[in-house]
């Protein structure tokens, strides 16, 4: 859509015109996101041609605003559903703070602020979301958890051309399939929980934005993705303290337990998920970004099965995560990227 279109759907809807009206850089999606001003204040514009996308996002922003959360309120949808205006939350992204300021004092507190959002949109939306009207996945159950697994194998082991059993390794897989999906508490798992999907706006208060993908599932993987994402790079004893910090605001013993057993497994599913997504956007789009997460995301899963016991369970997925770290592996991404 150019932005001439969008500033006429803009402009109809507050039968004034704008003041400024700018097209924001795009990320990892294909929405097109327009920033624009009026004397009543900024907007957020968003085109996107995926409309069952744009209806998940509608719908759970709709759900949202009705609890009173800390997301984006709607203010016009098109009649073709490709374009709808949108509340301004802030000039910057969480992810953009913590990389000017490190792990400062404000940047400590908006993590305990986040997780405690994170809960409260938890608990408010329990038994209040029609997960049939998700976009891709109700539950993150066998198909997703498997599709995860396979977007690692698929674009890192098999790109990096790792060594592996095949029947052994996608016999791990379905065994951790099993392990994942019986995992408690379930919830709201918004899936792409992470710095730069969260505002900050000028008095320091946290919004979430991009949870189209939301669907059923445990609710420590929102809080996993956000406490171990390798561009905030946050060090282990700030993550453990701030992991306690959200399973003590449950104040069931059991669920706290729950809780604590499923954080191994769900960063294992985590780690490999995301490094799946760097191999994909890095090594086969080439996009920036992904690319310089490449060596951070292969570290985490690297450090991570050196801490976790049960990784033994998972003898050839191990030999597959070990070959990461070596020359021969590091070789091979150079080469990839040179040409």
């Amino acid at each position: 859509m150019n932005s001439e279109n969008a500033k006429r759907f803009f402009e109809n809807h507050f039968g004034e015109k704008s003041t400024e009206f700018v097209t924001l850089a795009q990320s990892g999606s294909a929405r097109v996101n327009f920033l624009a001003q009026n004397q009543s204040g900024k907007y957020i514009i968003t085109y996107n041609e995926n409309i069952a996308e744009n209806e998940s996002f509608l719908y759970f922003s709709e759900v949202f605003s009705d609890l009173n959360l800390n997301t984006p309120k709607i203010f016009s949808v098109s009649i073709d559903k490709k374009t709808y205006i949108q509340e301004f939350l802030g000039e910057k992204t969480f992810s953009e703070i913590i990389a000017e300021e490190g792990l400062s004092d404000n940047v400590k507190t908006l993590v305990k602020q986040t997780l405690k959002k994170l809960f409260e949109l938890q608990q408010k939306t329990n038994g209040k979301i029609v997960f049939q009207k998700t976009f891709e996945y109700e539950n993150y159950d066998e198909l997703p958890i498997m599709h995860d697994l396979y977007y690692f194998k698929n674009f890192v082991a098999d790109v990096l051309e790792l060594e592996y059993h095949k029947s052994s390794l996608l016999k791990e897989f379905k065994e951790i399939v099993s392990l994942i999906e019986n995992l408690e508490p379930k919830g709201i798992m918004i899936r792409d929980f992470q710095a730069r999907n969260i505002m900050v706006n000028e008095e320091n208060k946290v919004s979430f934005i991009d949870y189209q993908s939301a669907m059923k599932g445990p609710l420590m993987y929102d809080v996993i993705s956000f406490l171990f994402q390798a561009k905030a790079n946050f060090p282990e004893n700030f993550k453990n303290e701030m992991l306690e910090f959200y399973i003590h605001q449950f104040e069931e013993k059991e669920i706290q337990d729950q809780l604590k057993n499923s954080v191994k497994p769900i960063q294992m599913m985590r780690f490999l998920q995301v490094l799946g997504a760097y191999g994909f956007r890095g090594l086969i789009q080439r996009k920036q970004h992904f690319i310089a997460s490449i060596d951070k995301g292969i570290q985490n899963i690297t450090e991570f099965i050196q801490t976790w016991e049960n990784i033994k369970n998972y003898p050839e997925l191990k030999k597959v995560i070990e070959q990461l770290n070596t020359n021969k592996t590091k070789y091979k991404i150079a080469e990839i990227l040179k040409h």
